[in-house]
């Protein structure tokens, strides 16, 4: 098992629920366990399968054939953002895509907001593709262990389940755009206090 640091970002109404987030210990949740609150262990086995982790990576907003909802809207599934690498062959080079500015595309909406909130987690990797398994994730981004073509391989997405655990999440940070320097700057950081470090476990890697 592999410990991987990933970035969470997302788009909240405002600062006060961004911080509420850590303050209520309830970790980051999918839309499926945000939608529907409590659900069973037993459900878990039919909504984490192969076909939907598919349908969560590269059909999104396609609809369910089983509800006729778009698949966002009832995912089991969390996209967090860990940072890859990019083979340009012809031009022999490689592009770095840090785990940062991915986090930072999707929480201002791809730049349809002026803001973003940024929540550092950790989760654990499974070596091998586990995807009926809740306490592991799915490291999509490993073209080793995901061989299919994906036009999102670049966002360097791991993919938790169901939800991750409040003290798995060290913090929320607010981006907001600095018109004078026509890019994004941290604003302030706000840290959990019930985090727990993950050093206790071994083979902890770090960000790209």
């Amino acid at each position: 098992m592999i410990v991987q640091w990933c970035i969470k970002g997302l788009a909240l109404p405002g600062d006060d629920e961004a911080r509420a987030l850590v303050d209520g210990r309830s970790g980051i949740s999918s839309r499926w366990l945000l939608k529907y609150g409590r659900v069973s262990l037993a459900e878990f086995a039919t909504r984490l399968t192969e076909q939907n982790l598919d349908r969560h990576v590269n059909h999104f907003e396609r609809k369910d054939p089983a509800t006729g909802l778009p698949f966002c809207e009832e995912s089991p599934f969390i996209s967090l953002s860990c940072g890859t690498v990019e083979r340009d062959a012809v031009a022999k080079t490689n592009f770095v895509h840090t785990a940062r500015h991915t986090a930072l595309w999707f929480g201002t909406q791809f730049g349809a907001r002026p803001e973003a909130y940024l929540y550092t987690c950790w989760v654990v990797l499974a070596p091998r593709p586990a995807v009926s398994v809740h306490g592991v994730a799915e490291e999509i981004r490993d073209l080793n262990t995901y061989r299919r073509y994906s036009p999102f391989q670049t966002e360097g997405e791991v993919t938790a389940k169901v939800y991750v655990p409040a003290t798995q999440v060290r913090g929320c940070e607010k981006w907001t755009w600095d018109r004078g320097e026509g890019r994004l700057r941290k604003r302030w950081e706000y840290l959990n206090p019930h985090f727990t470090e993950p050093e206790a476990l071994s083979n902890v890697r770090e960000l790209i």
